[in-house]
């Protein structure tokens, strides 16, 4: 079992009782992962490159609140000859790593046309923490417009410490998130970007984003187990697992799925069941959303290998997956535990999404991946719906009746997937098949955009990511087209 993917999917573990269990899923936060770092140039002095702090206000829109907090940034000016661009990471729901600006795909552009790298870590993630807790009144200044205010002052603040000519061009970068917020980085500054590469961007946010399963299942079917086309199957014996552990649910008891899965508790309640069934489809969508990103981590021929093995019937293999990931430790399922981790009010500079992220799709985004596709679509059944488990989840972990996500502003404010063309004239945008998130995002054959880019075979923000072994031979096909678009732009 390869340790560090079981950790990238359950994120972190928890203590119940006197019992070591892995943490309940959820794919609002647990979906959360830093990028792969990986090292290229020995002739980088790491040592000069430390977490710096720039005072920043609390709130950009309101000039009768004078309150500051310090953000961190990262700069690597080791590539830059003074004349330059400037390439500027912008970051999204997690903690900044100061390999952001040394080990990533856009740091090896960055040496090749002598750029300055910066790097500034979102507001309320990391170490830049805003308030002294988490508490709802505290996180009324945690949305997307306060970052992209924060970026665009800390971009000036950059051009001005380092005396940058008006005639270097500025290029931002992100993924996922943090693709959305360069996108909209442009949209809202076009005077203080020239151009943007959005990865993996979900600028087109949805409440009940029913389609993640269903590009999870399109994986699944492409998949070649044991080097045959068996995708197929692979689908349809997952749907045989969950329909008979659907029936089982049905029963006195649950029956008995507690102890055939390991569960640390007994369900309870069809919160419980809700949340246990996204589990199961988690493991899934974990390795679909991360697919090949490095050698010898679980993939999605490994699952489909595993879940094609004739030699036992479905369900088996379903439930030897969910042991491969739960490493000998019962798994926690419980509603009221996802609840009171989203309701841990202390600030955490290791969290990676957590409830700052939570708190940010219940108000400004949705992103719920609901089990509400048609069955012909996906394979993990439907007993984890939009409504009423996906949403309440929000009424509950904040403590407000009938909370619901304005994504209708969030549209109005940044446009979706029909900007007006001007304004993202200099944006590439960039997906890959596998990456569930390109439902949402900017793609081919959109009217509005003039540059798109579909990557075959590639998961999410993979782009980003400095290739390895087991990287589609598409990727790094890829990558040179957004260099070239870089090259035009600067």
């Amino acid at each position: 079992m390869n340790k560090s993917i079981l950790l990238l999917v359950l994120v972190i573990l928890s203590i119940i009782g006197s019992i070591e269990s892995k943490k309940v899923f959820n794919p609002r936060t647990d979906l959360k992962k830093q990028l792969k770092f990986r090292h290229f140039d020995d002739s980088l002095n790491y040592d000069a490159i430390n977490y710096q702090w720039f005072t920043q206000n609390v709130d950009h829109f309101n000039p009768a609140n004078p309150a500051t907090f310090q953000q961190r940034y990262l700069i690597n000016d080791q590539y830059w000859d003074g004349t330059g661009p400037v390439f500027m990471m912008i970051n999204g729901e997690g903690p900044m790593d100061i390999n952001t600006v040394t080990q990533l795909q856009f740091v090896v552009w960055a040496k090749q046309v002598s750029a300055l790298v910066i790097s500034l870590e979102h507001r309320y993630y990391g170490a830049s923490f805003v308030t002294e807790d988490l508490s709802l009144e505290n996180l009324q200044w945690l949305n997307s417009a306060q970052a992209l205010a924060d970026n665009a002052i800390f971009r000036n603040f950059i051009a001005q410490e380092y005396n940058v000519s008006k005639e270097s061009k500025w290029i931002s970068f992100g993924g996922s998130y943090s693709g959305a917020l360069t996108s909209w980085f442009r949209i809202k500054y076009p005077h203080l970007v020239d151009a943007t590469i959005a990865s993996s961007a979900p600028v087109n946010p949805e409440v009940n984003f029913y389609q993640y399963l269903e590009t999870v299942q399109t994986a699944l079917q492409a998949s070649w187990p044991n080097g045959k086309p068996n995708g197929n199957l692979c689908v349809e014996n997952v749907n045989i697992a969950t329909q008979k552990i659907q029936a089982l649910l049905s029963q006195d008891n649950y029956g008995g799925v507690d102890q055939m899965f390991n569960l640390c508790t007994p369900l309870t309640n069809q919160n419980d069941v809700a949340t246990f069934m996204q589990s199961l489809a988690g493991n899934f969508m974990g390795v679909v959303q991360y697919n090949d990103e490095e050698p010898g981590q679980i993939d999605i021929d490994y699952l489909c290998t595993i879940m094609t093995n004739q030699s036992t019937d479905p369900l088996t293999n379903y439930i030897q997956i969910w042991n491969e990931f739960a490493d000998g430790e019962c798994v926690d399922v419980s509603y009221a535990s996802m609840i009171a981790q989203n309701q841990n009010i202390t600030n955490d500079e290791n969290a990676i999404g957590g409830r700052m992220w939570f708190y940010q799709t219940c108000v400004e985004f949705g992103y719920y991946q609901s089990s509400d596709a048609p069955s012909t679509n996906q394979p993990f059944g439907n007993l984890f719906p939009f409504q009423p488990y996906q949403i309440q989840q929000c009424a509950d972990s904040f403590g407000i009746p009938n909370m619901y996500p304005n994504v209708n502003w969030t549209l109005t404010e940044y446009g979706g997937i029909n900007p007006e063309p001007s304004s993202i004239d200099n944006t590439l945008y960039v997906n890959g098949s596998n990456d569930e998130w390109h439902n949402l995002a900017i793609l081919p054959g959109n009217i509005n955009a003039k540059n798109t880019l579909y990557i075959m075979g590639t998961s999410h923000c993979a782009d980003m990511m400095i290739p390895t072994s087991v990287s589609p031979a598409t990727l790094a096909q890829a990558q040179q087209v957004i260099f070239e678009f870089i090259q035009t732009n600067i």
